[in-house]
């Protein structure tokens, strides 16, 4: 498998590791992005340039744009989303939630696993199903 790295956003680390509501990823922004684009898995470290996701693990940002020199941090816990500026007005920090019940990285071999979606499919809404009325009872 070819793996392409992404230039837009970076994982700086993991702050405050195993710590219950400190816990979470730092991410810099170093391209303007929509974050619609862009969603944290959980992987487990294969070795130094490779991770295998795990199942049922995704955080997905939503849409919203952010701009060079911001950064994100996502708490593994669960809280209110913000968006601050930072002391000198130079860039934007945007506290986002995961809303895990346990912290996730308290184990070293566990990675956040940052991916790009470039395309989607899903399936059509189907049509509802014509219902027969009910009889009418008097």
């Amino acid at each position: 498998m070819i793996v392409q790295h992404l230039t837009e956003l970076t994982v700086t680390g993991i702050l405050n590791r195993g710590e219950p509501n400190r816990e979470c990823i730092a991410l810099k922004v170093k391209q303007r992005v929509n974050l619609g684009q862009f969603g944290l898995m959980l992987g487990r470290y294969t070795n130094q340039d490779n991770a295998l996701p795990y199942f049922d693990n995704l955080f997905w940002f939503g849409d919203g744009f952010v701009e060079p020199g911001d950064w994100l941090f996502i708490y593994t816990g669960s809280g209110q989303a913000s968006k601050t500026r930072s002391a000198d007005g130079a860039y934007d920090i945007f506290c986002l939630f995961w809303g895990k019940p346990t912290t996730l990285f308290a184990e070293t071999s566990i990675t956040p696993v940052l991916f790009r979606v470039d395309a989607v499919n899903f399936l059509r809404s189907p049509d509802n199903v014509p219902q027969t009325p009910m009889p009418q009872i008097k």
